[in-house]
């Protein structure tokens, strides 16, 4: 079984309240909610998953997120609720200890995305390598993502939240052989204040990870087959096919 863990409890600054009446993860992209396309996707891993939602308690009173989440796993989905944002998404990840503090294999993904690779495939590989944690990339230099260097076997040396240290950026999806390495890793950063303007996320996890003799590793994906909504613009290149 692989735990599936979807952080859904921040903020968006591009999708304007006044603008957008539901919040970003319930916003359609041809016709299905973006959290049903994220899901979808990440169902195509295999199909022993076990989904894990962290959500903020107002989208569940004012817009019953939870009842959609359940649907859209057949109530096979463990959620967290919390009743106010976090202070980034490890934090949020780390909420849900309870779930993925164990021996069994980790992905964490965002829910504003779509990566149209064959993902099972690409999870085999890591899977199936020597490497502890792994990550997708893509090639951009623009600073609002996470990024890797990399050595020439693809493994990852180095991490950087919004900054450029190479040509790789992370797609929003991280593999952990067992999610007790991520828990224990995450609690470092936050313990070191390992932050990017008081925000803790994800991808510094690596970085913990590789002080303690972790191997990391990195696949390639065409930046065509990554589709990340970030903004309504976004959005719109996609319904356009763009």
């Amino acid at each position: 079984m692989i735990n599936v863990l979807i952080p859904l409890s921040g903020g968006s600054k591009f999708f304007d309240s006044e603008e957008y009446f539901y919040p970003k993860m319930l916003v359609e992209i041809l016709g299905k909610p973006m959290i049903q396309h994220a899901i979808e996707n990440l169902q195509t891993l295999r199909e022993d998953l076990q989904f894990t939602f962290v959500v903020k308690k107002s989208d569940c009173t004012q817009f019953h997120l939870d009842d959609t989440l359940r649907l859209l796993t057949d109530a096979e989905c463990k959620i967290v609720v919390l009743d106010e944002e976090t202070k980034g998404a490890a934090c949020s990840a780390l909420m849900a200890i309870d779930a993925i503090n164990n021996d069994d294999p980790l992905v964490i993904a965002n829910f504003d995305q779509v990566i149209d690779c064959n993902l099972s495939e690409l999870y085999d590989e890591f899977h199936n390598s020597d490497s502890d944690a792994g990550c997708l990339v893509f090639s951009t230099t623009h600073p609002r993502w996470s990024f890797v260097l990399l050595d020439e076997q693809d493994c990852v040396l180095e991490t950087a939240e919004k900054r450029p240290l190479s040509r790789n950026a992370i797609a929003g999806f991280y593999c952990y052989k067992q999610g007790k390495d991520f828990v224990e890793a995450a609690k470092s950063m936050i313990l070191k204040s390992c932050s990017n303007a008081d925000v803790f996320y994800i991808s510094p996890t690596f970085n913990e990870l590789i002080l303690k003799g972790k191997s990391i590793k990195a696949l390639r994906i065409p930046n065509e087959k990554y589709h990340s909504f970030y903004t309504p613009q976004k959005i719109e290149e996609y319904e356009k096919g763009l």
